[in-house]
């Protein structure tokens, strides 16, 4: 599922408490990145969301049916003859049937509708620092680091390659990963995957100024490797 990180290309912290477990005690290798679950693919219980859009087919329906939907911010879909149908917070097929039951009580005979989510707008990333145009981004698919930071136009003159902060938030705890760049880009270490609602910190004083300094230090940093668990 996730690759195997090199030695001293990643911090994996837990941003809560600051009590803990030592380095000794820290889990290595792919044994880390099971503290950072996987996001899972935009499939049938995804709930759809306002800035979506959807692809709206009525089986031999075509003036029902609608390639690029936007929901509305206030979570709605405008659909031919029959307006605004309220689809946020329901799974496609929910929503297929709700619009199927709009178009039945006027228009059709048992309608077939399906719905296909084409652009996920909750599946977004954030990169912040030192960056030439920090901001958030929509993503399709799985992305890498150097991607993520690609799309913010790359890094500035200035920025430093070899601190690069990720932070997830997963079952109710954030947690962040320090990573080079550098040595990715070089084959020295493995491209991580950066997975909807990550936030990319490129350079420590972005990720200090956001996070409040939370452990990173350069004596965790000259560590290597280092996993906290707050909740222990």
């Amino acid at each position: 599922m996730m690759r195997s990180i090199g030695s001293g290309t990643i911090l994996l912290l837990s941003l809560g408490l600051a009590a803990c477990a030592t380095v000794e005690d820290a889990p290595r290798g792919e044994a880390a990145y099971a503290a950072i679950p996987v996001a899972g693919a935009v499939g049938t219980e995804y709930a759809i969301a306002p800035d979506d859009v959807l692809r709206i087919n009525v089986y031999r329906e075509p003036d029902f049916s609608l390639e690029d939907a936007r929901v509305t911010a206030t979570g709605q879909v405008r659909m031919p003859l029959i307006g605004e149908v309220p689809v946020a917070g329901l799974s496609a097929s929910e929503a297929s049937d709700v619009i199927a039951g709009r178009l039945a009580q006027r228009y059709l005979v048992s309608p077939q509708v399906t719905i296909f989510v084409k652009k996920a707008a909750s599946r977004r990333i954030t990169v912040e620092g030192e960056v030439r145009q920090p901001g958030l981004f929509p993503i399709e698919g799985r992305i890498g680091l150097v991607q993520a930071v690609a799309l913010a136009g790359g890094q500035t003159r200035l920025a430093s390659a070899s601190k690069i902060v990720v932070v997830r938030q997963a079952d109710g705890q954030r947690t962040a990963a320090l990573f080079d760049l550098g040595a990715i880009r070089k084959g020295e270490a493995s491209d991580p995957e950066i997975l909807p609602g990550d936030t990319v910190f490129v350079g420590m004083s972005a990720a200090k100024a956001a996070l409040g300094g939370v452990l990173l230090s350069a004596r965790a940093l000259a560590a290597g490797f280092i996993a906290l668990d707050g909740g222990r």
